[in-house]
C-alpha cells in the first residue's frame, strides 16, 4: 500500500503582542472606547478564547497597552542611532516624519493617548510619567551640549512641542510647511546661548 501524504496545516499561534498591536491601531483609528475583546478578535480573525489565554480581561490588555507605549520607542530609536548629545538631539528632531500623508502613527497615538487620558486616572499617570521622560531626555542633552540652567526647561519643552507637532501635522490635511521650515526650525533650536 502507498504511504498516505501528510498534509501539515500552518497555524500561526496568536500571540500577546498581537493582540496589543491590534489593540493600539484601534486605540489610534477609533479611541479607548472602542476597544473591545469581540472587535479585536474579529480583527485578528480569530476567537475570543485566544484573547482570554493571553489577557485576565480588556482591563489587563488596556494595562498593556498602556505599559507599551511606556516603554518609549522613539526615545530607543534615538539611542539606538548614538552620537553625542547634539547629534542625538537633532536626531530627535529628524526621527518624526514631518511631510503630510505619513504613515507614521505617532501623531494619531499621542493625540488618542491624551484624550484617554483626559478622563482615566491610570492614563493619565502614563502621560505624565512619558511627558517627564521626554522632557528629561531632551534636558540631559542639552545641559550636555552646554545650555544655562535658566533655559534648559524652557527648550526642552519647546523641543518637545515641536516633534509632538510634528506628529499630529503628519497626519493632517495641512501643506507640508513642516517639511519646508523644518532645517531653520531645528537651527533654532539648537541654536549655541
Amino acid at each position: 500500500m502507498p504511504e498516505a501524504k501528510r498534509t501539515t496545516k500552518k497555524t500561526n499561534k496568536l500571540g500577546r503582542s498581537e493582540w496589543i498591536d491590534a489593540a493600539f491601531r484601534t486605540l489610534t483609528e477609533s479611541g479607548v472606547g472602542s476597544i473591545h475583546v469581540e472587535t479585536l478578535a474579529k480583527r485578528l480573525g480569530v476567537t475570543k478564547g485566544s484573547f482570554y489565554w493571553h489577557f485576565k480581561d480588556r482591563t489587563d490588555l488596556l494595562e498593556a497597552v498602556l505599559d507599551k507605549w511606556h516603554d518609549q520607542y522613539v526615545i530607543a530609536k534615538v539611542d539606538e542611532m548614538g552620537g553625542d548629545s547634539h547629534t542625538r538631539l537633532i536626531n530627535l528632531l529628524n526621527v518624526v516624519p514631518r511631510k503630510r500623508g505619513s504613515k507614521h502613527l505617532g501623531g494619531s497615538m499621542e493625540l488618542a493617548m491624551r484624550s484617554w487620558a483626559r478622563y482615566d486616572d491610570q492614563a493619565e499617570n502614563v502621560v505624565a510619567e512619558v511627558d517627564r521622560i521626554r522632557l528629561d531626555f531632551v534636558a540631559e542633552h542639552l545641559r550636555a551640549i552646554g545650555c544655562t540652567e535658566e533655559e534648559i526647561e524652557a527648550r526642552a519643552f519647546l523641543i518637545y512641542s515641536y516633534v509632538m507637532c510634528q506628529g499630529i501635522f503628519s497626519f493632517s490635511k495641512t501643506d507640508n510647511t513642516l517639511e519646508d521650515i523644518h532645517d531653520k526650525v531645528t537651527e533654532i533650536l539648537l541654536a549655541e546661548t
